[in-house]
């Protein structure tokens, strides 16, 4: 396996091991092999639309405020609706200047973990030169998110 396709492979059989409620032998197995073609397509996916990404180690700090975030955002969002059926917000969150191949990982990886939270998601990452770095998000809450305080550092 390429070394590209290797980290896609022990994701996706992590993934689907994950689910399982008791892991066996032949789960373990059927995972391994249906992830391999997975891996290939992620491969091929990320080279069809021309990415060359560079993620960071640090990023995975940003986990580390997703249950907090998201055990907190529930109630709050679940008041909101409850309270204003129509609330939410767009609005922007300025990200780091870095090289391209940075920043689209950093963008991916941001749309991920924001995600994760009831409060916040992420609705696109323009691509225009003159718009900056930075990501379009749909709050539900006002106020702070350690998530996205992570997001931009």
């Amino acid at each position: 396996m390429k070394s590209e396709v290797l980290p896609w492979w022990l994701g996706l059989t992590a993934l689907w091991v994950l689910t399982l409620p008791t892991p066996s032998l032949p789960e373990i197995v059927a995972a391994a092999v249906a992830a391999v073609p997975c891996a290939f397509a992620a491969r091929a996916a990320r080279r069809a639309v021309g990415g060359g990404w560079r993620p960071r180690a640090r990023w995975f700090r940003w986990l580390l405020a997703v249950p907090g975030a998201a055990v907190r955002e529930s109630f709050q969002v679940l008041v909101e609706v409850v309270r204003h059926p129509r609330a939410g917000r767009f609005d922007t969150v300025g990200l780091p200047r870095e090289p391209d191949a940075v920043h689209e990982a950093r963008a991916a990886c941001a749309a991920l973990v924001v995600g994760s939270t009831p409060g916040t998601m992420v609705v696109a990452t323009p691509e225009n030169p003159s718009a900056g770095r930075e990501l379009v998000v749909h709050r539900l809450l006002d106020g702070g998110s350690r998530v996205l305080d992570e997001v931009r550092r």
